[in-house]
C-alpha cells in the first residue's frame, strides 16, 4: 500500500513538473504526433500500441493524458512511469509524449519444493504465471490457491502452500519458489449408512461420486465432492417421495498408515428418512394472462403417484418460463406447499402476481473489435422496444455462437432507466477467423498415392461477416486453384449470395480406346469380338490378356482360353478391355459458379433453400497419332473448348444447436444437380443426395469447474445417385459423365479404412458415432460404426444385398479447431460373403492380432464430389 502511494505521488510530481500550466504550456491543445517509450526491455511496443494508438493525432488535454497514463498503469507492467513532452516539429505545432518507464521484473524460473506425490509438470499446468511473465503478487496468490485446489482434488486436505521470491542481481529476473507441505493423502476406506430403511446401503452408494478404495478406484477423498454427495443422497430420497429426508450427521473415523504417509477415513452417514408422500397436484391462483388449461399443459408430473421433487421443481420452472418467454419477467410466482398428513399427500398452490410486460430499452454488444456491429445485431432477434423474451435471447446467443467468430458469448440483463424496461447486454470474446490449413490425404493406388491442399479462409472477411477463401489442391492426377466469396446477408435479410472461380488440370487414365461395332450381335455370351482399329485383328479378354487373331475364336478356343465378357459399355456391348487398349488424356477446366439461398427460421428448425448455376469450360488434349478414344465426343472435341452447364437446387431443415459440432438436434436435406440436358453443354446427368442426421446428448455431467463429461450420439444417412438426363440434344448420351463427376468412396470420410472407389453411380453412406470431448473446444474421442453401400447403377440399388455394403468400426480422435481439422482413426473392416457369413478384413496395423487400418486426414472432404 505504501509503495503504491509513493509511486502515485512520484507520478503526480512528475506530471506537475512536465505539464504544469506555465507560461510556456505550449503543448496544450496541440496534436499528439507520437507516443514513445524509453526503458523497454521485456515489454514489446506492439503490446502497448493497442492503448496508445487511439491518442495519436488527438489534441493534447489534461483529461486525455490522465486517461492514457491510467491505462498504462493498469497494465501492471511498470514500477514507475515518468512522462515528458517533446516538440514534434521545429515550430512546436505538435507534441511527442515520451514515457520513461521502469519495468517490473520478470519471472526467470519457477520452483516447487516439497512436492513428493504430485509431479512438477502437473503443478505447472495448474498455475497461471509462466516464465517470462511480469512478477505480479496478486497472480502469485491466485496460483497458491490453484495449487492448494489441485492437492485437495488429489486427496490432501492438510496441504499448506506458501511462496517467496529470489532476485538474480545480474539479470534482475525473479525466481518464484512455491513451498509445499503436502501432509498425508486421505482415502475412503468404507462408507456406511445409518437410519436407511427404504433403500439399501449399496443403492445409496451408487448415487454418490465418492467411492471406497478398491482395486479399480483410488478412493481419494475430496471434501467438496463429499459435501455434494450428501446433497445427492438427499436428492435421491426426495425424488422418490421422501421429501423430508436429510442427512443429520456424518461420523468420520480416522486411521493412519505412518509407513505410507496415508490417512484412511471410515465414513458413517446418518439419515432421517421421514415418510413417503404421494403427489396431489398443482393449482394456480391469480393467472389471468394464461388460462389454467394452458398452465396445466406445461406440467409433466401427474397426481396420484409418488411425488418427485425434481419433477415438481421442473414443472414450476416451466410455468415461470412461460411468463418469461412472453416478456412478463416482473411477475411474482410463489409456490405454497399444502400437506395432508393423514393421506400422506402433498399439493402445491402457485400464487401468481401478474404485472405488465418488460420491453427492451437497449441492445448492447461489447467486446467486438474486428467484427462490425451490424454483423452481430442482425443475429439477435430482438430490437429496442421489443417484448423481453428469454427464448429469443437464447436463440440470439446460439446464432452468435454458430458464427464461429467468438470463444465466449455472455449475456447480461440489467434493469433499464425506468420500471418495465430492460437492457440486453451481450459480451463477446473474439477468436481468430482467418485460417491457414494444410491438408494431406493418402489414396490407395499408384495413380493417387497422396494429395495435398493448402487453404486460406477468412470466415469474417474485413469484419463484415463475409467468407473469402483461396484453396490450392495438388496430386499426381489433379491440380486446382479455387477462389470463393460468400455474403450471408443480402439487403439486410437472411438471403445469401456467393460466387467461386476454379482453375483445374487433371489427368484421366484407363480410358477405353475406340472399338468398332461387334461382328456378332451379342446374343450369345462369349461371342462378341472387336477388331483392333489399328491392326484389324480381333480382340478378346482372356484372364486379363488380349486375344488376338485374324478371326473370332471358336467356341472351343473361348472355353480353352477362358475368355470373359463382363465389362459394360454404353449401348449394351460387353467386353473386358485389356490395358494396352486403354489410353490417357488431359483436361483443363475453367469453372465459375454463382449461388444464392434464403433461410427461414421456424419453430421446428431453420428451413434453408438454395439455388446455384455453374458454367465450366473444358479443354481436352491427347496425342491423336497414338490414341483414339472410345467416345466419339472425345474424338470430336479434342483440341477445342467444351462447356458444361449445371443447375443446383437444395432444400434443408436444420435444428442442430451448433452447426460445426452439434450436441443435439437434427438436419434433413435434399439436393439435386442438373447437368446439361436443356441447359446444353457436353455433359449430361442428374445428381441427387438425400441426407438425414440426428444428434442426442446422452450424458452431460460437470466433473470439475472447468471440465464436464459429455457423451454425444450421432447418426447419419446419405443416399446419392447419378441419373440419366430426361432429355439431351441430338447426338449425346443421356448419361454422359466423367469419372470426376461420379460418386466416390474415399476411405477417409466415407467407408473409413476402405480402398478408394471412384466410379459409382449410387452410394448409401451410413454411420453411427459416440463422441466424447477430451477438451471440448479442441479435441474429441469418437467411436464409430460405418455401413456404406455402393453400386454401378441406380437400378442395382433397387436390388441391393447385404454383400454390397462395406462395414467398419473403430475409434479415434477428431480435432474441432477450425484451423486444425485433423481426424485420426483406427478402423477394422469387414464384409458379408455370398453365403451371408462375416469376413473380417486384415489391415496392416497389428496384422498378426487386430489387423487394423490407419485412417488419417487433414482438411476438408475435397475428393468426394
Amino acid at each position: 500500500m505504501r509503495k503504491s502511494a509513493l509511486v502515485l505521488c512520484f507520478a503526480l510530481l512528475s506530471v506537475l513538473n512536465a505539464f504544469s500550466q506555465t507560461s510556456d504550456e505550449w503543448y496544450i491543445g496541440k496534436p499528439i504526433k507520437d507516443i514513445v517509450f524509453k526503458g523497454l526491455n521485456t515489454v514489446s511496443v506492439n503490446e502497448l500500441n493497442g492503448i496508445v494508438s487511439p491518442y495519436r493525432g488527438k489534441a493534447f488535454t489534461d483529461e486525455a493524458f490522465w486517461d492514457l497514463q491510467s491505462s498504462l498503469y493498469a497494465l501492471d507492467y511498470f514500477e514507475t512511469i515518468i512522462p515528458n513532452a517533446v516538440p514534434g516539429d521545429p515550430e512546436n505545432n505538435s507534441v511527442i509524449i515520451e514515457f520513461e518507464v521502469e519495468e517490473r521484473p520478470v519471472v526467470g524460473e519457477i520452483r516447487f519444493r516439497g512436492n513428493r506425490r504430485i509431479r512438477a509438470g502437473d503443478l505447472l499446468d495448474a498455475i497461471l504465471i509462466k516464465t517470462g511473465d511480469m512478477v505480479n503478487a496478486a497472480k502469485i496468490r491466485v496460483d497458491e490457491d490453484a495449487l492448494k485446489g489441485l492437492y485437495l482434488e488429489r486427496g490432501f486436505p492438510d496441504v499448506e502452500i506458501s511462496s517467496s521470491l529470489e532476485e538474480d542481481s545480474r539479470t534482475r529476473k525473479q525466481t518464484i519458489n512455491f513451498e509445499i507441505v503436502e501432509g498425508s493423502q486421505t482415502s475412503v476406506r468404507s462408507i456406511r449408512f445409518s437410519g436407511n430403511a427404504a433403500f439399501s446401503e449399496s443403492t445409496l452408494k451408487k448415487s454418490m461420486e465418492s467411492k471406497e478404495q478398491s482395486l479399480f478406484n483410488s478412493g481419494v477423498f475430496q471434501e467438496g465432492k463429499f459435501e455434494q454427495d450428501l446433497r445427492l443422497v438427499e436428492r435421491y430420497y426426495r425424488e422418490r417421495g421422501y421429501i423430508d429426508a436429510k442427512v443429520v450427521n456424518v461420523d468420520r473415523q480416522v486411521e493412519r498408515d505412518e509407513g505410507e504417509n496415508r490417512t484412511f477415513l471410515l465414513l458413517t452417514i446418518y439419515i432421517e428418512e421421514g415418510s413417503q408422500y404421494q403427489y396431489g397436484g398443482m393449482t394456480f391462483q391469480g393467472n389471468e394472462l394464461f388460462s389454467t388449461e394452458t398452465l396445466n399443459a406445461r406440467l409433466r408430473q401427474s397426481p396420484g403417484g409418488v411425488i418427485n421433487l425434481s419433477r415438481t421443481d421442473a414443472d414450476f420452472q416451466r410455468i415461470a418460463d412461460l411468463y418469461y418467454e412472453n416478456g412478463y419477467i416482473f411477475n411474482t410466482l410463489n409456490r405454497e406447499e399444502q400437506r395432508n398428513e393423514e393421506a400422506r399427500t402433498v399439493s402445491y398452490v402457485i400464487k401468481i402476481v401478474e404485472r405488465s410486460r418488460a420491453h427492451i430499452e437497449n441492445v448492447i454488444i461489447k467486446g467486438n473489435k474486428k467484427t462490425r456491429d451490424f454483423v452481430l445485431y442482425r443475429e439477435v432477434p430482438l430490437e429496442v422496444g421489443d417484448v423481453f423474451s428469454k427464448a429469443e435471447i437464447v436463440k440470439g446467443l446460439t446464432n452468435l455462437y454458430n458464427l464461429q467468430y467468438f470463444s465466449a458469448v455472455t449475456p447480461e440483463t440489467p434493469p433499464g432507466s425506468v420500471e418495465g424496461l430492460m437492457d440486453l447486454v451481450i459480451n463477446v470474446e473474439e477468436s481468430s477467423t482467418a485460417d491457414i490449413m494444410f491438408g494431406l490425404a493418402f489414396g490407395g493406388s499408384a495413380e493417387f498415392p497422396v494429395s495435398g491442399n493448402i487453404r486460406w479462409t477468412d470466415r469474417n472477411f474485413l469484419g463484415r461477416g463475409q467468407t473469402f477463401s483461396v484453396e490450392l489442391n495438388a496430386s499426381p492426377i489433379v491440380q486446382s486453384l479455387t477462389f470463393n466469396f460468400l455474403e450471408r446477408w443480402l439487403a439486410g435479410r437472411r438471403w445469401s449470395g456467393g460466387m467461386d472461380f476454379t482453375i483445374r488440370h487433371s489427368t484421366s487414365s484407363g480410358i477405353p480406346q475406340d472399338i468398332m461395332p461387334p461382328i456378332f450381335d451379342g446374343s450369345k455370351p462369349g461371342e462378341d469380338a472387336f477388331p483392333d482399329p489399328f491392326t484389324g485383328e480381333y480382340v478378346y479378354a482372356a484372364n486379363g490378356d488380349p486375344w488376338t487373331g485374324p478371326s473370332p475364336p471358336t467356341s472351343q478356343e473361348i472355353a480353352d482360353n477362358n475368355l470373359v465378357t463382363d465389362y459394360a459399355y454404353a449401348g449394351g456391348t460387353t467386353a473386358i478391355v485389356p490395358s494396352q487398349y486403354k489410353m490417357t488424356y488431359e483436361t483443363y477446366d475453367f469453372s465459375v459458379g454463382f449461388n444464392t439461398g434464403y433461410r427461414f427460421p421456424t419453430p421446428v428448425g431453420t428451413i434453408g433453400t438454395g439455388l446455384g448455376l455453374r458454367t465450366t469450360l473444358t479443354f481436352l488434349d491427347y496425342d491423336p497419332d497414338l490414341f483414339r478414344p472410345y467416345l466419339s465426343t472425345d474424338r470430336e472435341n479434342r483440341g477445342s473448348w467444351m462447356f458444361a452447364n449445371s443447375l443446383f437446387l437444395s432444400l434443408s431443415l436444420d435444428r442442430r444447436d451448433f452447426y460445426f459440432n452439434p450436441s443435439r438436434g437434427y438436419y434433413l436435406s435434399q439436393t439435386a444437380r442438373f447437368v446439361g440436358g436443356p441447359l446444353r453443354g457436353e455433359k449430361h446427368y442428374i445428381k441427387t443426395e438425400s441426407k438425414a442426421e440426428q444428434f442426442f446428448t446422452l450424458v452431460d455431467v460437470n466433473i470439475t469447474d472447468t471440465w464436464r463429461y459429455r457423451l454425444i450420439f450421432g447418426a447419419h444417412s446419405a443416399l446419392s445417385f447419378i441419373w440419366p438426363q430426361f432429355w439431351v440434344p441430338s447426338g449425346y448420351d443421356r448419361l454422359n459423365a466423367g469419372t470426376a463427376d461420379l460418386l466416390w468412396v474415399d476411405g477417409m470420410y466415407i467407408a473409413r479404412g476402405w480402398s478408394r472407389e471412384l466410379d459409382k453411380r449410387a452410394i448409401w453412406d451410413n454411420w453411427l458415432e459416440l463422441r466424447m470431448p477430451l477438451s471440448e473446444q479442441i479435441i474429441w474421442f469418437d467411436l464409430f460404426f460405418d455401413m456404406v453401400g455402393r453400386w454401378d447403377t441406380p437400378e442395382e440399388f433397387s436390388r441391393f444385398r447385404i454383400q454390397d455394403f462395406l462395414f467398419g468400426y473403430g475409434a479415434g480422435f477428431r480435432f474441432t479447431i477450425p484451423q486444425f481439422p485433423i481426424r485420426i482413426y483406427m478402423a477394422k473392416r469387414f464384409q458379408f460373403n455370398e453365403f451371408g457369413d462375416i469376413e473380417m478384413k486384415r489391415g496392416p496395423l497389428f496384422r498378426d492380432t487386430l489387423g487394423m487400418d490407419f485412417v488419417f486426414s487433414i482438411g476438408y472432404e475435397i475428393f468426394n464430389q
